[in-house]
């Protein structure tokens, strides 16, 4: 049957062949063509065998299987490699997405697991056969034409303090699982961690990753939906999750494509053009300082919301930043203040006063502290079991405000505005 998908299985222990077989022949449309028991052999032996998709051992006697990846690859550049691993660590799927391995499951993969990272590698074969894989320009072309056809063009709502501590994290996740909440499980919302070196939402939510943002470097040419769908978590709330790399020198990679004339990262905003037609929101926390990552963020922003709590020196950043933002002419429909643990029985700094100094502010969130610290101590979003509390409350309004806010927001930019923006932008780095 010339329909089916071709899977050569590699694997240093006969048993273990065997039972991927055996697995494999309950799937009518799967049929194994070959086995290697080493990546000298599957080298030898893989332009004959001419698979659709190799099931690769990462532990294999003599060259391990991530380096007999790059070579099979080269051999037959149309084949996809899903890795296998007894282990489990992030390290080996690194290694592996840089070979040119589309996925990566941790042995013994369950049978339902197998069978569909199998058939998506195989889709991703198809189109990339057809030419449906497009380069990155043609990719964005091909997005805004859907977007113009009535397809889902995500809102992108921005979370952004220059001082660490404000609550923007705490904001970012629960606003994220709120707006899920009020949309139902049939809306697509992606949380994306954009603190690439030091991040938290993964803590913040108790997710456990096995991929990460730094997954889709170096695929950044041949973006899909079924790849992100791979690096994607997802939150038992129905929050589909980019989470910030491990470590700080893995947020590097980013670095390493450079710049567009406005300051805005590359590779990172190529990404966020890439998911927004595929989402109904999309949610962003950032790191606090302005570097490149924010400026392709705020590129594309529909609404960047500036956090501040009413503590001078974070009341000193926020000011600092909205003026910044005056002076380069950004668009101020498209920002907005969050003053965040407001405590109006506490002598202090009131909202007003800060509003004063600024702008008005879109939402006052009430100071919780017990809540919020027990929420990220348990890695469990406010808005899960919570939501009836005064924080929980608070935040649901902001979603609510939030959602209200940007369907009014007029659509389209003025080119002008746009150009003068992102211009100016690029003159801070």
């Amino acid at each position: 049957m010339p329909d089916r998908i071709k899977v050569l299985i590699v694997d240093d222990i006969a048993e273990t062949r065997e039972q991927l077989r055996k697995l494999l022949s309950f799937d009518p449309d799967i049929d194994v063509v070959a086995m290697a028991a080493s990546g000298e052999e599957v080298i030898s032996i893989v332009a004959e065998a001419y698979p659709d998709i190799i099931l690769m051992d990462v532990n294999l006697p003599g060259m391990d299987g991530i380096a007999a990846t790059g070579k099979v690859i080269e051999i037959v550049p149309s084949v996809q490699v899903i890795m296998l691993s007894v282990q489990g660590e992030t390290d080996y799927l690194r290694r592996a997405m840089m070979a040119g391995a589309r996925d990566y499951l941790t042995k013994p993969p369950g049978a339902d697991e197998l069978m569909d990272a199998i058939h998506r590698a195989f889709r991703l074969k198809q189109k990339m056969g057809t030419g449906m894989l497009r380069p990155l320009s043609e990719q964005g072309e091909q997005q805004t034409r859907a977007a113009a056809a009535g397809a889902m063009d995500a809102k992108v709502i921005t979370f952004y303090s220059p001082k660490g501590g404000t609550g923007c994290t705490t904001l970012a996740v629960n606003v994220a699982v709120a707006l899920q909440s009020i949309l139902g499980p049939e809306a697509r919302i992606c949380l994306i961690d954009a603190n690439l070196q030091f991040g938290d939402v993964s803590i913040f939510m108790k997710l456990q990753p096995s991929r990460t943002l730094a997954d889709l470097v170096p695929h950044i040419g041949d973006l899909d939906p079924d790849l992100l769908e791979t690096i994607l978590v997802t939150h038992s709330s129905g929050v589909k999750v980019l989470v910030a790399p491990t470590s700080p020198e893995e947020a590097e990679m980013f670095r390493e494509s450079g710049t567009e004339e406005s300051g805005a990262n590359v590779t990172f905003r190529s990404i966020l053009q890439f998911a927004r037609p595929l989402f109904d929101y999309v949610i962003i926390d950032t790191a606090h300082q302005v570097d490149e990552i924010l400026l392709a963020v705020m590129d594309i922003t529909d609404l960047l919301l500036v956090v501040t709590r009413p503590v001078i020196p974070e009341i000193r950043g926020a000011r600092m930043y909205i003026e910044l933002l005056r002076k380069l002419d950004y668009d101020f429909d498209r920002v907005g203040l969050v003053i965040d643990s407001v405590d109006r029985k506490r002598m202090g700094i009131q909202p007003e006063a800060i509003e004063r100094a600024m702008m008005p502010a879109l939402a006052h969130v009430p100071l919780d502290e017990r809540t919020a610290l027990r929420a990220a101590n348990l890695g469990e979003p406010v808005m899960v079991k919570g939501a009836r509390t005064a924080l929980g409350q608070g935040i649901l309004e902001l979603a609510n405000t939030i959602h209200e806010r940007v369907h009014v927001v007029a659509e389209e930019e003025q080119p002008e505005v746009e150009t003068l923006r992102r211009s100016g932008l690029g003159r801070l780095l």
